[in-house]
């Protein structure tokens, strides 16, 4: 069940502390209740929860599409500009980033996929934001991985933040054969938060 918040704030006021062995139990007038019938061997529905207007949220990006020509240093900090994200909500909303891959792998060209046993960097890639207009408030930098990492977070209206990649190379990284190169793929995603 969601609580909103006008009904969270309620939940807390009618709620009472206690202590047993160092343990503090917080308890709701209504989770008492429930209890108390509960131990009387009554069933009963719980009320709905009431019903709350989620926002919207719609995101462009540019590119859209394949960032290539980025060529890495053999060692050292490789820092390269990757677009911008443009937010328009009407309530609360955050952006995310993952990748298909912890680390850049490598990839086949000729047959657009990664390698059978492929070589990886050691360093994870990092996505780099900053708010470029509106209100929204960036996190600066993040290490991609397989689970979604919020980069971005704002309110209602309209926001706009530039994008940067960073991938730190090193001397022990291998170097790739022709026809072979370092490849990620990155998933933004804006989502509303209640």
């Amino acid at each position: 069940m969601k609580i909103g918040p006008l009904d969270y704030k309620r939940r807390l006021v009618r709620s009472r502390t206690y202590k047993k062995g160092g343990i503090a139990i917080r308890l709701t007038k209504r989770a008492v209740l429930a209890a108390a019938a509960i131990a009387a061997g009554l069933l009963f529905a719980a009320p709905a929860p009431p019903a709350y207007a989620l926002g919207s949220v719609s995101m462009t990006t540019a590119p859209s599409a394949t960032i290539s020509g980025w060529t890495l240093v053999p060692s050292g900090a490789n820092t390269r500009a990757a677009g911008s994200i443009g937010i328009t909500a009407t309530g609360p909303y955050l952006v995310t980033v993952s990748a298909d891959r912890s680390r850049m792998t490598e990839y086949v060209t000729a047959s657009a996929a990664y390698a059978t046993t492929p070589k990886t960097l050691g360093a994870a890639l990092s996505v780099l934001t900053t708010t470029t207009s509106g209100l929204g408030i960036a996190t600066s930098s993040v290490s991609v991985g397989t689970s979604a990492t919020t980069i971005a977070t704002g309110v209602t209206g309209t926001d706009a933040y530039s994008v940067s990649l960073s991938q730190p190379t090193a001397i022990t990284d291998r170097a790739l054969a022709s026809g072979r190169t370092y490849h990620i793929a990155l998933t933004y995603t804006a989502s509303t938060t209640v």
